[in-house]
């Protein structure tokens, strides 16, 4: 490979890492260009208010499922373009989702848990919860598994 191709393959990283450094510069310096610059990109180094935490929760929500999607997506194409092999991407789409749904049950926990109005949710139940998706899972596959190499 030639030098062109290694500054090419390079310029993506530069160009990220650029964009941090402006963003960290803009958020950070006490000079009013700075400050001029960051309030036109909508850069601030202040804390954000929560309407604007509830704005980046929903996107971030919207990403995740454009991705969740994307995943079986790919993984419905892969199964059947490739005749009936099972994709890896299985494990990234089943990752996803387990860490989802743990990192609610646990957040629903901690949310709930010095708070007099609400009853705290059971750690117990949490678990429990884990366990049973978890479980619900594997025996879902393994009979997807069997009815396919059967057939």
């Amino acid at each position: 490979m030639g030098a062109k191709l290694y500054i090419l393959m390079a310029l993506p990283v530069v160009v990220l890492v650029g964009i941090f450094v402006f963003a960290f510069w803009t958020a950070k310096a006490k000079s009013p260009q700075a400050a001029a610059w960051a309030e036109k990109f909508g850069v601030q180094g202040r804390k954000a208010d929560e309407m604007e935490r509830l704005i980046q929760y929903k996107a971030v929500s919207w990403a995740y499922l454009v991705v969740i999607f994307g995943l079986a997506g790919l993984n419905f194409y892969e199964l059947f373009a490739h005749s009936g092999k099972l994709p890896l991407s299985n494990l990234v789409l089943l990752a996803g989702l387990l860490t989802q749904a743990v990192a609610v049950l646990v957040l629903r926990h901690r949310s709930t848990q010095g708070d007099e109005e609400y009853k705290p949710y059971p750690l117990w139940k949490t678990f429990l919860w884990i366990f049973g998706v978890s479980a619900a899972i594997g025996i879902a596959g393994g009979v997807i598994t069997i009815a396919v190499l059967s057939w």
